[in-house]
């Protein structure tokens, strides 16, 4: 908070008479107005369509335009706030009046602020008017936050409400990503369910915060519970998720080390890139925000250039965490941002999004997955935008094994009642999901008959379907050809396992 009033103040002291704040928290942006004008010695004016203007002499006008001639006459150096004057700003009578009011200003030592969640500046005051956005609260003020529900639930149950400093750094880092009012209702709500509050509480806030995430139809909060052991095969890429498991630890900013700034899975659907995804947030504890980018850049609820904002403004607040975009290619298709409809809303806000990838100062580690290059921008697989670009290929034989067995595993069964290694050679073409889905179908199959499930069985089903390799043979073999010089294996060679296999004791 000190650093954004520390932006305003300049903003005031050079010069800058229309100032517009972008945030959904009114009551914080008031608060910080009002704090800064006492310090400058000036009193603050607020206004809005359903109450007017709240203080001053002549008063009451609810009417924008009129409000706007109102402020005209007004001689002493006030501060004016202007509520979600955001809908008014496309018409052209009260551009008109703003532009009238702007010369003014300064001769009064005078400021207007417009508060608003949306920003709509028009083009004829682009020139005058500065934005200025104003954060999610982070953990100081959230901790301010709960104080206030603490001692106003003790004054209200009489009870010793408390909680050790610990726990309430937990409990506040819970609540990163809400606004204060939610932070508010949420902390409250807790408290009223657990009076005796424990760590193993958290939950209930982690489960109230998911709902507020999901309900902005933005990000949902994802609580992975996956984890790399499940992930047959992809030694190189587990491997090099590993040695980052301690990236945004301070010990790694005082050894000079960067914080990492993402990761690109681009390879054949079904081979394990979402579950890697998942599996990363549980390895390096961090909370995972999945971002589905059909709804973000649908503009369903607001422009898709506002929404990236949004989204990657929540992504910031709760950092460090995991960004994870599944399909990238679906919501950010190359026809899209670049060529014939490449100035339309989408283009802008990958245009957006690219420049928040490249110069975000908070740890959020995006994680993004594509099965497909065609439809895959350029802008986004060059240098830097990812610490790194990984291909996930088909599952050679030994990691085939390794998949029939993590699935079999998880059904509770004991891997010494099957042919693995027949499994992992009849299966060559077959992708992680078609492995467990002809586990599945063999099952059923077994289950139908009241038997328990056979090597035969799971034959029969491999027999039985036709592999993705098979119907889009060509799509494969143009990601394998792009890959060659542009991406990381993700697995080790079969044939070089095979030779460290096959060497004499002292030469390994």
């Amino acid at each position: 908070m000190k650093e954004l009033e520390q932006e305003l103040k300049l903003l005031v002291q050079s010069g800058h008479r229309l100032i517009y704040l972008l945030t959904y928290e009114e009551e914080r942006a008031k608060r910080l107005i009002e704090k800064l004008a006492q310090d400058f010695k000036s009193k603050t004016n607020s206004w809005s369509i359903a109450r007017g203007i709240l203080q001053g002499a002549s008063g009451g006008e609810r009417d924008p335009g009129s409000a706007l001639s109102d402020l005209l006459k007004e001689q002493n150096p006030v501060w004016f706030i202007l509520f979600d004057f955001h809908h008014y700003l496309g018409d052209p009578y009260i551009i008109r009046c703003l532009r009238e009011v702007y010369p003014f200003l300064a001769q009064r030592h005078q400021y207007i602020f417009i508060v608003a969640p949306l920003l709509r500046i028009p083009l004829e005051m682009e020139k005058d008017i500065v934005t200025l956005e104003i954060p999610l609260p982070e953990a100081p003020e959230l901790s301010q936050q709960l104080e206030l529900v603490i001692e106003g639930m003790r004054k209200k149950t009489g009870l010793p409400i408390r909680i050790e400093p610990l726990l309430k750094e937990k409990v506040v880092r819970a609540g990163l990503g809400l606004t204060e009012r939610e932070a508010q209702r949420v902390f409250l709500r807790a408290l009223i369910e657990h009076p005796e509050f424990k760590e193993e509480h958290l939950d209930s806030i982690l489960f109230q915060k998911k709902q507020i995430i999901r309900q902005q139809n933005l990000l949902e909060f994802y609580q992975a519970s996956e984890n790399l052991d499940e992930v047959g095969g992809l030694e190189l890429l587990k491997e090099w998720l590993k040695k980052r498991s301690r990236a945004f630890s301070e010990d790694a900013r005082k050894y000079g080390l960067p914080e990492p700034r993402g990761l690109l899975m681009l390879g054949i659907q079904g081979c394990g890139k979402s579950l890697c995804a998942k599996a990363v947030s549980n390895l390096w504890k961090l909370p995972l925000l999945r971002f589905d980018a059909s709804i973000v850049l649908g503009g369903f609820q607001a422009p898709p250039e506002v929404n990236i904002r949004r989204a990657t403004q929540l992504a910031e607040s709760i950092s460090p965490c995991v960004l994870w975009i599944d399909e990238i290619e679906k919501g950010f298709s190359a026809h899209l941002v670049s060529g014939k409809e490449g100035s339309g809303p989408v283009a802008r806000a990958f245009a957006s999004f690219l420049i928040w990838m490249q110069e975000r100062k908070k740890p959020v580690y995006v994680i993004a997955t594509a099965n497909s290059i065609s439809e895959l921008p350029p802008e986004l697989v060059r240098k830097g935008r990812f610490d790194e670009i990984f291909f996930v290929d088909l599952p050679r034989v030994h990691e085939r094994e390794e998949i029939f067995a993590i699935h079999l595993k998880k059904r509770g069964r004991d891997l010494k009642n099957f042919a693995l290694k027949i499994f992992a050679e009849e299966s060559e073409g077959f992708s992680g999901s078609e492995i467990e889905q002809s586990i599945i179908s063999a099952m059923y199959e077994a289950f139908t008959e009241g038997r328990e499930v056979k090597t035969d069985d799971i034959l029969k089903a491999l027999s039985e379907t036709v592999p993705l390799s098979e119907t889009m043979e060509e799509q494969i073999d143009e990601l394998r050809n792009w890959a060659k010089t542009r991406a990381r294996p993700a697995s080790l060679d079969t044939k070089l396992i095979d030779l460290l296999s096959n060497q004499p004791e002292d030469k390994k």
